[in-house]
């Protein structure tokens, strides 16, 4: 009996193999591609800063608001009042709906907190809407027996308050840097230079800060070595996945990925 020679596979069927790899590895591509585009990428923090030049002299009001969208955040506004012959002039910030001001209480009086630039604004501080009036700032009070002061804004120059407030239901923090000046029996001189907030909920801002810092930015997560705001997750020497488009060349395509590939330990 001769022995049977096995016949060497035809090159079609060798392509039909290879096909139908290809198109189990582009299905398999294909729905991870789509399992990826199924995560939420995080949004990232964002500061926004708007400069501004506004005075607030006597009897005087600039609705603030932060987000610029039309809607009163908060109500900047000198109240003049008397007693008999002592005079009154308070510069109060008046919340609207649920915002707040960083600050604290007295015995009848809530007192808005002055901060230095670089102090924190977040949820470990405390913020106070104050009574109908709002929350006092700083005051003027003119009697004949002399007069004085009270509150924390009196003669300060570019400090901040410390700002909460709702958007869209969530809390978000910010700020408005001021400069006041207050005399006993002179008129208030008050002038806001800027206001900020941060677009990420729950999230602190710092009195002064106009934009996000490259450490801020960074929130992606990123391989051990690699640092700043542009690191991704792959590593410049890793091998990176074939493409579908790579995939759907064939042989060709695939010999010519490999050879993109740089070596294993280099």
């Amino acid at each position: 009996m001769k022995a049977h020679k096995s016949r060497p596979r035809h090159p079609r069927s060798l392509n039909q193999l290879l096909n139908r790899r290809l198109v189990s590895y582009a299905s398999a591509a294909t729905a991870a591609g789509a399992g990826l585009l199924g995560l939420a990428r995080p949004a990232q923090a964002q500061i926004v800063y708007t400069p501004a030049h506004v005075v607030i002299g006597p009897r005087g009001s600039y609705s603030l608001d932060l987000t610029n969208d039309g809607a009163t955040d908060f109500v900047l506004h000198d109240s003049i009042t008397s007693n008999c012959s002592t005079l009154f002039s308070a510069l109060l910030a008046k919340p609207t709906l649920a915002n707040a001001v960083e600050g604290g209480t007295g015995r009848e009086v809530s007192f808005a907190g002055v901060l230095n630039a670089g102090a924190r604004i977040g949820s470990s501080q405390r913020f106070i809407r104050g009574t109908n009036g709002g929350v006092l700032m700083g005051e003027a009070i003119d009697s004949p027996g002399g007069g004085q002061y009270a509150g924390k804004w009196i003669h300060v120059v570019n400090r901040y308050l410390g700002l909460k407030f709702q958007i869209n239901g969530e809390t978000h923090f910010g700020w408005a840097r001021m400069t006041v000046d207050f005399r006993l029996f002179k008129p208030l001189k008050s002038v806001l230079t800027g206001y900020a907030y941060q677009t990420q909920p729950n999230t602190p801002i710092i009195a002064g800060q106009e934009h996000v810092t490259a450490a801020d930015a960074s929130s992606e997560p990123r391989i051990k070595g690699e640092s700043g705001p542009d690191a991704s997750l792959e590593s410049v020497g890793a091998p990176q996945p074939a493409s579908l488009g790579i995939l759907a060349l064939g042989a060709a395509g695939l010999s010519a990925w490999r050879q993109e590939q740089p070596a294993a330990g280099l």
